[in-house]
């Protein structure tokens, strides 16, 4: 994980700006995966009691050992030293040029940049060498790459390439790239779950932050506007930048939240620590830069703190440049963000944890009574405290141990200031059938999913080109922002956005009928809200051309698409069955977390990597008879759609958590 800072300080005048400003700023939200399967295999209940969540330890898991680059010596090479300065060693020793270096995260290997010989080629490549700067090796041959970033997780060095974003994965020796696009894309950087990348698209006078999936999938725009000068996570999952000529004036040194919902003033020396600290060898938190302080010319490497008598402590103070200090994402007092952690930092699920304290879930929001009766089920089988309250943040007060809110798209940015307080006092907040993306947030739901999956298959359908309709509920932003996203992928499709009202029904026979008719290449219609007269006025048009939509997974509408088809007509739908036991689910998942275990990264999906991932079955014309024979297998809601069933307890625990 990258230490490097990218903050500006002034030669004139040094001093402490702490500024606390804030603002919400609507953005893209993030996109989860979903994947398609059948009613899941039901397990047998297992209830294992909680015990208190594990405390991170303070003792240091490595060093905070720093290698830069330096040029003292005539040219530019990798250097190590320790936390305090000492033992400063050339570990490359090269007449080429070497530089840029990054630790893996256990300290073991460094990975650089070098325009050195090497038997696959020339130009300029990423290399790696042990800590001691042994066994060289050539880890990209594209003869241009730079900005080397290494996943915490060890596996693999993201880095940049003409204008591209490559991903070199050292278990197989493969190399993908990952952005494939026109825009000149720069500077990769791992999120600290290794799950995502942020990195800078456009020129360097107009670079912004983008956030995707290690896929290349779901790329969302962070920043927007002014100029982004480089972007590092900082260790709460955010992402810090020196943002230039930031448009809403909020800030020059910058933290925003991984989805861009929120941007606040991280202030300047001595704050930054908060965000992007270096570990002394006592286990003090401080800065590290690179900097000018003096006027002198060149750049030295130094930290930064009050416990320090002059404020600077100057590791290193010779006639060359000193630049690119990185530490080990591992050292100091390491939190087990590592989401590889060994199985012994988790419970087996035969294992019996006691507690001496009776575990206490909060939950609030819009619950309908059969989440009430899935509520009460859950904290009975379980025997924990589960106490109802008017918000998250009556919950909170409450000190509870965990918050389950049951939401939706309308309110989750009304509720997001007190569920950001809620986390930042230490409280996990379960959302249900909603989006938040905010580190510390867990989310059951499949809606992102769900647009995802029925916008590609339109589009893919219609062979990635043609006219669509849009009708957006409300003139919902988050749902607009997602379709935004996933259109800009599709440069032949055209999409027509329709404001439709609650008030009124846009869905009447006639008037969709005359669309249709009026636009003979009209490929699909798709509603933010899935619409039974949305469903009725495309199968009772008589027009011969019937566009793709989604169908309301109804018993009876099912039922009417198996009789359209049988007629002959080339109506075409896709229906999904929804998450409905997510009360339920929320509890186990609460109190699982609460009782030492560990989410499984393979099942956290969306940008956030804080959604977990349900296996949502799919109904299509040539699924839709199969699934006619297990509608049993379902529940109904109280919108009388068909919906999963609530997982049993020992399938969430082995589908969510690591075992």
């Amino acid at each position: 994980m990258k230490k490097k800072t990218t903050i500006l300080i002034s030669i004139v005048v040094l001093v402490l700006i702490i500024l606390s400003a804030c603002t919400k700023t609507p953005t893209e939200n993030p996109v989860a995966e979903t994947s398609t399967a059948e009613k899941p295999t039901e397990f047998i209940p297992a209830v294992v009691a909680p015990s208190p969540t594990p405390e991170p330890t303070e003792e240091p898991i490595l060093p905070c050992n720093i290698t830069f680059d330096s040029d003292r010596d005539g040219n530019r090479e990798i250097y190590s030293m320790d936390p305090e300065g000492a033992n400063q060693v050339n570990l490359t020793n090269h007449p080429a040029d070497d530089y840029d270096p990054v630790w893996s995260p256990d300290g073991a290997q460094i990975a650089f940049v070098s325009n050195r010989e090497s038997e696959e080629g020339s130009g300029v490549n990423i290399y790696k060498m042990n800590a001691d700067g042994s066994e060289v090796t050539l880890v990209s041959s594209n003869g241009d790459g730079q900005f080397p970033d290494w996943s915490p997780l060890g596996d693999k060095i993201a880095y940049n390439s003409g204008d591209d974003l490559y991903l070199a994965n050292l278990t197989d020796g493969s190399v993908v790239n990952v952005t494939n696009s026109p825009e000149r894309d720069s500077q990769p950087k791992f999120s600290p779950d290794g799950q995502r990348i942020a990195w800078l698209i456009g020129e360097d006078s107009n670079q912004q932050i983008f956030v995707m999936n290690l896929d290349g999938s779901n790329p969302r725009q962070i920043t927007n506007g002014g100029h982004a000068v480089g972007a590092d996570w900082t260790i709460d999952g955010r992402i810090f930048t020196v943002w230039e000529n930031q448009p809403e004036g909020i800030c020059f040194n910058c933290v925003v939240t991984a989805d861009g919902s929120e941007v606040i003033e991280a202030g300047g020396k001595g704050t930054i620590q908060e965000f992007l600290p270096f570990w002394t060898s006592a286990g003090e938190r401080v800065e590290m830069a690179s900097l000018d302080i003096s006027g002198s010319g060149h750049d030295d490497i130094a930290l930064i703190g009050e416990i320090f008598p002059d404020y600077f402590k100057f590791l290193t103070n010779d006639a060359g440049n000193n630049r690119d200090p990185d530490t080990p994402a591992r050292c100091g007092p390491y939190y087990g963000a590592n989401p590889a952690a060994s199985e012994a930092n988790s419970p087996s699920s035969n294992e019996l944890i006691e507690s001496t304290e009776k575990m206490v879930i909060g939950y609030t929001g819009s619950i309908d009574p059969m989440m009430q009766d899935d509520f009460n089920k859950a904290c009975s089988e379980l025997d924990v405290e589960c106490v109802h309250a008017e918000s998250v943040a009556d919950l909170a007060a409450q000190g509870v141990d965990a918050i389950i809110n049951a939401s939706n798209r309308w309110d989750i940015n009304g509720s997001a200031p007190q569920v950001h307080d809620a986390v930042s006092s230490g409280i996990p907040v379960f959302v249900l059938n909603a989006e938040n993306s905010e580190q510390g947030v867990y989310n059951l739901s499949a809606e992102n999913g769900i647009i995802t999956t029925i916008l590609a298959w339109m589009f893919k359908s219609n062979n990635d080109q043609g006219k669509f309709l849009f009708y957006n509920f409300g003139n919902n932003d988050y749902i607009q922002s997602i379709v935004d996203s996933i259109v800009k992928g599709y440069p032949e499709i055209s999409v027509e956005k329709i404001e439709a009202s609650y008030d009124q029904n846009p869905f009447i026979n006639g008037e969709i009928q005359s669309k249709i008719a009026a636009n003979p290449d009209l490929r699909g219609i798709w509603s933010s809200e899935p619409s039974n007269d949305l469903f009725w006025a495309v199968v009772d048009t008589a027009n011969a051309h019937k566009p793709l939509i989604e169908c309301p997974a109804r018993e009876d509408m099912l039922i009417a698409w198996k009789n359209e088809l049988d007629s002959g007509s080339d109506f075409q739908c896709f229906a999904f069955i929804r998450p409905g036991g997510t009360a339920y689910e929320g509890v186990y998942a609460a109190y699982y977390l609460l009782s030492g275990y560990e989410f499984n990264p393979e099942n956290l999906t969306g940008e956030s990597h804080n959604t977990l991932r349900y296996s949502i079955p799919e109904i299509t014309n040539e699924t839709l008879p199969e699934w006619l024979g297990k509608l049993d297998g379902f529940i109904v809601g109280s919108d009388s759609q068909l919906k999963l069933p609530a997982m049993e307890p020992n399938q969430i625990l082995e589908t969510w958590f690591m075992q």
